[in-house]
């Protein structure tokens, strides 16, 4: 997703791809883009940790989740992405279906009713079972969407 976004952007601005894991300095930008994938509804930790060390700033959030951006746990996804970027100058947040690795609904299956209830375990086991990469089409409304959300910024 990351990849998309940048090939459509830097079309028409700077732009370099950076890993957060080697804490880029962020001071000389004037946007930025910050992606991850969706961990209980959120940002991944690592992802949600940087983030709080951004101000002012253009900011927009793309991210992936094993779930469909237009099934209930999406449209909270959604809702929590929104409520990050409260209070910010936005450049608004987007999500597209991701893949679920596997070693994670392995990890799913060990759980026990004790630490999750048994049926939103399967739904979860049922729901990453069904998950998919982002079409080529997805991923390309993404980029544009950001692309729509910059020019309209920087007017």
């Amino acid at each position: 997703m990351a990849e998309k976004i940048y090939e459509v952007l830097k079309k028409e601005h700077l732009m370099t791809i950076k890993d957060i894991r080697n804490t880029p300095n962020i001071k000389n930008y004037d946007f930025i883009l910050l992606g991850a994938w969706i961990d209980r509804g959120t940002l991944e930790p690592k992802t949600l940790k940087f983030l709080k060390t951004i101000e002012d700033k253009k900011l927009g959030l793309f991210a992936t989740l094993g779930a469909m951006p237009d099934s209930e746990h999406g449209r909270n996804v959604i809702k929590n992405l929104e409520d990050l970027l409260n209070n910010r100058d936005s450049l608004g947040q987007y999500i597209c279906p991701g893949l679920v690795d596997p070693k994670m609904i392995e990890k799913l299956r060990g759980i026990t009713g004790l630490v999750v209830p048994k049926k939103i375990k399967e739904k979860m086991i049922e729901t990453s079972l069904k998950s998919r990469e982002a079409t080529e089409e997805e991923l390309l409304k993404s980029a544009n969407y950001f692309a729509e959300n910059i020019k309209q910024l920087a007017n």
